[in-house]
């Protein structure tokens, strides 16, 4: 395949190592295995290939693992563009406008629109909305009665989802199915389809139809909450309230358009992220106990029942150690993409504009060269030195480092507090729990448990399903 770096000339790409495409089916059929196992194709690269390598022999496209690379890619933000993660939809369309949030801009726009941004979730404003969370958290756990088995995958996203609807938006979560948030959380979730990506078709019955018209509701219900917004300001110091209000050097602030888009982005950051590390770090504690033990007398000693303040986070250094581990051992999400816009060399390679790069950030977390016993859930390894910045990418690194870091913290922070002080989650023996990989890295069929109360008689309970394949929960594995 070849690849164009100026108009007019053609460059071929280097030979770099990678998997053959497919007999018969070629490169689809080879991108058809990836999406089914995602984790699974980049484990098979990197331990056959190495730290570089082509996605298929003699395509233009790379996956690049380890710090180093990382740091090419992620740090250069001026060569290496963002590539697009939604589906596409026609350039004139709503699922288009959702898609173009911050995380698809580039160069001096993206520097522009994150300038705009970055005030509304800076951690001084961030921490305001700690008696926000609080409060929503309380009032959602009122719900949770001992004995009974929740799924806490569902669990957390609905938390999650009211949290975010609330401090984002301004807006109630719990009043209707068809509020802000609920429409957002089923936009993100039809992206996801696979039909969506292999069958991109506005034909009847199509998921691809379907997302179209969904993107159409949404954008119609995100106008909608806009005008209001701007006719009737309510002071509460909502993110979507400042960022209408936002305005840069010239005095200019952002387009209908650029709110659509930072809308969905921002509420995927708050939402869907944050919910599917609180569901694999109370899989995670569930299944170490001495840890949990270890945790939860941390947290009765310092809050003594009740949501920590922000001075008090401090004081909490093993809950800050359990979800940084936690997001080390499976990150909600697994990889993502660039593309360069001029030419570039890496490893020892001279690439043209147009090369696609993925990075991930499942495999960087799990190279033993970086992280000893990398499929250990082991907590205590985060109270030495932090790694190189480009060596965890629970949010990413570099320029393009997400703004949303210290808002996702403390909504964990102040949630996990609460849970485990008030309740013993257990799953239940030989529950099964497979992987899946949407947007995020999910249990694929949810997190059931049972909800008890916390009489600290924590215990390990044997687990069937393909998280064996991502963590090593052997007994050896419990030693804090």
């Amino acid at each position: 395949m070849a690849a164009t770096d100026t108009p007019g000339r053609v460059t071929a790409m280097p030979a770099v190592p990678g998997p053959r495409p497919l007999p018969i089916v070629g490169r689809r059929g080879t991108k058809f295995l990836f999406y089914h196992d995602p984790i699974a194709y980049h484990r098979h690269v990197y331990e056959t290939y190495g730290t570089l390598a082509a996605f298929t022999a003699g395509g233009n496209k790379l996956l690049i693992y380890g710090p180093t690379y990382n740091q090419q890619v992620l740090g250069q933000a001026d060569i290496f563009h963002a590539d697009r993660v939604a589906a596409p939809g026609p350039p004139d369309s709503a699922l288009h406008r959702l898609g173009s949030g911050l995380n698809t801009m580039s160069g001096e726009v993206h520097r522009r629109q994150r300038r705009l941004i970055q005030p509304a979730l800076h951690r001084q404003h961030v921490d305001t909305y700690r008696d926000t969370m609080v409060a929503i958290s309380e009032q959602y756990l009122a719900g949770w009665r001992s004995g009974q088995l929740r799924d806490i995958a569902h669990e957390m996203q609905q938390l999650t989802l009211c949290i975010a609807s609330t401090t984002l938006f301004g807006v109630d979560a719990t009043q209707d199915a068809d509020s802000l948030g609920h429409l957002i959380a089923r936009w993100i979730g039809l992206n996801a389809h696979r039909g969506v990506y292999f069958f991109p078709v506005d034909w009847p019955g199509t998921p691809f139809r379907r997302l179209l018209r969904l993107s159409d509701q949404l954008e119609a219900h995100i106008r909608e909450m806009l005008d209001h917004k701007r006719q009737h300001t309510s002071g509460q110091g909502d993110v979507l309230e400042l960022l209408l209000g936002a305005r840069d050097d010239d005095g200019l602030g952002m387009s209908e358009a650029e709110l659509i888009g930072h809308t969905t982005v921002l509420f995927l950051a708050g939402f869907e992220t944050s919910a599917v590390a609180m569901t694999w770090t109370l899989f995670l504690l569930a299944q170490h106990p001495q840890v949990l033990g270890d945790l939860v007398d941390e947290l009765i000693s310092v809050l003594h029942g009740e949501a920590p303040t922000v001075a008090q986070i401090a004081s909490l250094p093993l809950l800050d150690q359990v979800i940084k581990e936690s997001m080390r051992l499976l990150p909600p999400a697994i990889h993502g993409g660039r593309i360069a816009v001029q030419p570039f060399a890496m490893g020892g390679y001279e690439f043209p504009a147009g090369t696609k790069v993925m990075y991930s950030e499942y495999i960087t977390h799990h190279m033993a060269e970086l992280y000893p016993q990398p499929e250990r859930f082991l907590p205590s390894r985060w109270a030495g030195p932090a790694p190189a910045p480009y060596a965890y990418l629970a949010f990413l690194a570099g320029p393009r480092r997400c703004l949303g870091a210290e808002f996702a913290m403390l909504e964990m922070k102040i949630a996990l507090s609460l849970i485990l002080q008030r309740f013993r989650l257990a799953l239940p023996d030989q529950a099964r729990i497979d992987r899946a990989v949407r947007f995020t890295l999910v249990p694929k069929d949810g997190m059931p448990m049972h909800v008890l109360g916390q009489d600290r008689q924590f215990r390990k309970v044997s687990v069937r399903g393909t998280i064996h394949d991502l963590v090593d929960l052997s007994e050896h594995s419990n030693v804090h």
